[in-house]
């Protein structure tokens, strides 16, 4: 199974460049995605620094879909779900998450119905949180 240590430093920039953009696609950047994003940089051994940057948009982040190459491979689908997880972090999944993951996912040369279960696990995980949440909140 792939892991971030296993990405080469195209890889690792096409990765962070579209976790931010899932991330800044919904036009905020909230405190979750935030910490979600360090988690994942920190985990591809990116420094303090340079995440920073990232997130402020100072590194030249920018994701530019055409440039994405084929990817359909153990790496492509590390990037889908994490795309996927970013997604849902924050408890919501937005119309603009989704519709930018399926135009990663397309573009790295997954299949509409590949894309969407990457997409149906996050919101798997969504619904047993949320209603994780529901249950707690009855007793409380």
């Amino acid at each position: 199974m792939v892991n971030y240590a296993d990405l080469t430093d195209a890889q690792r920039q096409l990765y962070l460049k579209a976790l931010i953009a899932v991330a800044r696609v919904d036009g905020q950047l909230d405190e979750e995605e935030t910490s979600f994003f360090t988690q994942v940089a920190e985990g591809v051994g990116l420094d303090a620094q340079l995440a920073q940057a990232y997130l402020t948009d100072e590194a030249g982040t920018a994701l530019d879909i055409s440039g994405i190459p084929a990817m359909r491979n153990p790496v492509g689908a590390l990037i889908l779900r994490d795309l996927a997880a970013m997604a849902v972090v924050n408890s919501e999944l937005v119309e603009k998450e989704e519709a930018l993951i399926f135009e990663i996912g397309k573009a790295m040369q997954f299949s509409v119905e590949e894309v969407n279960e990457f997409l149906d696990w996050a919101f798997m995980g969504l619904q047993w949180q949320l209603k994780s949440t529901a249950l707690l909140e009855r007793y409380a």
